[in-house]
């Protein structure tokens, strides 16, 4: 059981994100940068599957979670789930970017849902499933506004148990998938944005 779960975390940090853009910045650019802002939003053409926040919409309306999920097309649900999300979103960016974005010149990151999916235990039992984050990251200079990076369809993914013994693991010993696919993409972007001296 151990062995099996360090397995998935290996291959969740293994597919947690694609890179297909290069860094313009350089090395000293970025250690010059200081965050002063994260702004996570969503709009009208952000794919949101998230079964949880569907149903913590309903009980906060006092609804049946049985009525999540046509509740959950409304735009009040999507700017509830959209805000759910951004919240998680925005905690692990902050704790992956504060330390090495120190510097003298405020910088500010705005990050705009484009997808996120989160398998559902049941489509996980029956065909399989991963879950996976989309999100078009924009770094600005926070006095200009000038753009000084910018990486469209910034994608992670994270995998979870299949079949019925892998997702009762995947809740009993992972983290929940949000912040699992939060963390991946902090991550992922942390090391695009400061890989390193560059050549």
């Amino acid at each position: 059981m151990i062995k099996r779960i360090l397995c998935l975390g290996f291959l969740a940090f293994a597919l947690a994100g694609c890179v297909t853009v290069q860094n313009p910045l350089s090395e000293w650019d970025v250690e010059a940068f200081r965050l002063a802002s994260i702004h996570v939003d969503a709009d009208d053409t952000s794919m949101l599957w998230w079964g949880d926040a569907d149903r913590a919409y309903a009980r906060s309306k006092g609804l049946p979670e049985s009525d999540a999920d046509n509740l959950s097309k409304t735009p009040e649900a999507r700017l509830f789930i959209a805000k759910m999300a951004a919240a998680k979103i925005n905690a692990a960016l902050e704790q992956q970017l504060k330390p090495i974005l120190a510097g003298h010149r405020p910088v500010k990151l705005n990050v705009r849902l484009r997808r996120l999916y989160v398998a559902s235990a049941i489509q996980r039992i029956v065909v399989g499933g991963h879950h996976e984050l989309i999100a078009d990251i924009t770094l600005v200079d926070a006095k200009s506004g000038a753009v000084l990076s910018s990486y469209p369809e910034f994608r992670t993914i994270s995998l979870a148990g299949q079949g019925i013994g892998g997702t009762m693991i995947d809740a009993a010993f992972l983290a929940d998938p949000i912040d699992r696919m939060a963390q991946n993409l902090a991550i992922s972007y942390r090391d695009w944005l400061a890989p390193g001296p560059k050549l």
